[in-house]
């Protein structure tokens, strides 16, 4: 049996803009992503639905700073991470409504 692996090679920045679709998938995977970094991001066409608004309220509850711009435009800032979210009762209860909170792990892990 062959293992195969994937190789990461860190310390290289990343800048830029992605043009999102408004999907909700990507939205919530593009949302997630804010927790790469400390500093601004200005995210524009997230969809107005139920998902959308419970994951920003996990991230909310992990310390990131949450400003609604527009009707789809938000800045996140995630300069103050609270692990101890993780933990909460609240996280808990919270987070079993939405699938897509699995996407959290990714980019806390990288960070």
């Amino acid at each position: 049996m062959a293992s195969e692996s994937f190789v990461v090679t860190g310390g290289k920045s990343f800048q830029g803009n992605l043009v999102a679709q408004g999907a909700k998938n990507e939205a919530l995977q593009v949302i997630c992503a804010v927790l790469l970094t400390p500093e601004k991001v200005i995210i524009s066409n997230i969809p107005d639905i139920i998902d959308v608004r419970n994951l920003i309220g996990l991230i909310e509850g992990l310390g990131v700073k949450v400003e609604r711009l527009g009707q789809e435009e938000y800045a996140f800032q995630a300069d103050e991470i609270d692990l101890g979210f993780f933990a909460s009762q609240e996280f808990q209860q919270n987070a079993q409504k939405i699938r897509g909170s699995v996407l959290l792990i990714g980019p806390i892990l990288a960070r």
